[in-house]
């Protein structure tokens, strides 16, 4: 062992007249722990948000969209089955979006959703809906033979709701709501085309903005209540990896011509994950300003051992320490400060984020959050990172109280003893 570091090490223990330096050591200590911990579970917890939405996004919706927008799609099954010969295409679905309007069988709760018209058994194979309802996707029911039996109106079909558009209408299963999807002009005047549906399941996808707008309908009911024949507002494409979304899209975009404009899942959400990664950079800016602090606290550590160790610094000088050593002895010591506190926090940050996971979940409101609960996802890679900084930072704070141990003359710290 070196003698600088036995001496460093010695310098770290505390003796009874020495006890408050060791002390405020421990709390430099205890600062770095908490500003590595804080901010590995800060990112951990925008990491583990911005990775369930986006999961939430892209089983709801397909990765990439070929657009009708005002020029409805006609040759939809021949333009599907183009894409989906293409590499990197897993599937394609046909889907009808517009706007709709609910009531419950006695007209006491309205709202008004959005009806997504999909083939079930294509868009199973594009999104993730058959894991978000209780029974297989099926428009299909024998709760629509017994609804029939308790209303004198026709029922149209099967109808499923999002979980929160179902709590509004205070509506289940089985229960019947009726359905405004147009106006149409009868002897001068509109009147609202309304059809009654029965509830055959409830999307439950645990994302708000879901849950709170969607209804889905059979593809042929939905062409039907807005009389728009056999055409499609647009078609969600599925690809095998979800990061060479934008390269599929021009293959796809050549194909299906420019009347067709396409659209990736990252251009379609572009807004919210720039904003989510706007706050990752501020988050982590904030959070390793407490790491700064450490450091200035390190740096004060370092300076008051200065103080307090002249007379031993002076005897290692006469005895023919070079400034070097002096300068290698103190920045040892802060340097171990940064280490012990780097790994404390590390293993503090990861604790905690394991047990947001497990045993420790923490409920926010799925309305403001989209989420039901905090996540966590640890990046070893920015673990790593956030160690490699915090070390940087503590050893940058020991420079300046090394160098000044460092030219210390002899004469000078043995005058007075």
């Amino acid at each position: 062992m070196r003698y600088e570091v036995f001496i460093g090490l010695r310098y770290l223990r505390a003796r009874s007249k020495q006890f408050f330096v060791s002390f405020i050591s421990l709390i430099s200590v205890g600062g770095v722990a908490v500003g590595v911990a804080t901010v590995i579970v800060a990112l951990s917890v925008m990491n583990g948000w911005e990775s369930m939405i986006r999961d939430k996004m892209l089983r709801s919706e397909g990765h990439i969209y070929v657009i009708g927008n005002s020029n409805p799609i006609r040759t939809y099954w021949t333009m599907m089955q183009t894409i989906e010969k293409m590499d990197g295409v897993v599937a394609a679905a046909p889907v009808l979006v517009r706007q709709g309007y609910l009531q419950d069988e006695e007209g006491e709760n309205q709202m008004g959703v959005m009806i997504k018209a999909i083939d079930p058994q294509l868009e199973t194979k594009v999104t993730g809906i058959g894991d978000y309802v209780s029974n297989d996707l099926s428009f299909e029911s024998p709760l629509i033979q017994l609804a029939q039996t308790r209303t004198e109106d026709t029922i149209f079909g099967g109808i499923i709701l999002g979980k929160e558009v179902a709590n509004r209408l205070r509506v289940s299963k089985g229960d019947i709501v009726q359905l405004g999807s147009r106006f149409v002009r009868i002897a001068g005047s509109l009147h609202p085309v309304i059809r009654t549906f029965v509830v055959v399941d409830i999307y439950d996808s645990g994302m708000y903005s879901y849950d709170a707008v969607l209804a889905f309908v059979s593809l042929e009911a939905g062409q039907q209540l807005y009389d728009t024949g056999d055409v499609v507002d647009r078609i969600e494409v599925r690809i095998k990896d979800i990061y060479k979304a934008e390269q599929i899209r021009l293959d796809i975009q050549m194909e299906v011509g420019v009347f067709y404009p396409t659209m990736t899942w990252m251009e379609a959400h572009e807004n919210l994950f720039d904003a989510i990664k706007l706050e990752k950079i501020v988050t982590f800016i904030i959070e390793a300003l407490i790491i700064f602090v450490a450091a200035f606290n390190i740096a004060s550590t370092l300076i008051m051992m200065v103080m307090d160790k002249t007379k031993e610094v002076g005897i290692l000088k006469s005895m023919g320490a070079t400034k070097r050593s002096i300068w290698f002895i103190f920045t040892f010591e802060g340097t171990l400060i940064g280490i012990l506190g780097s790994i404390l926090g590390t293993l503090l940050g990861v604790f905690l984020c394991w047990s947001l996971q497990t045993w420790l979940p923490i409920r926010i409101p799925n309305t403001i959050y989209q989420i039901d609960k905090l996540p966590a996802e640890v990046s070893w890679s920015f673990v790593a990172f956030v160690n490699v900084a915090s070390l940087v930072i503590c050893w940058l704070a020991t420079l300046y109280p090394a160098w000044r141990a460092s030219t210390l003359k002899p004469v000078e710290a043995l005058r007075y003893e």
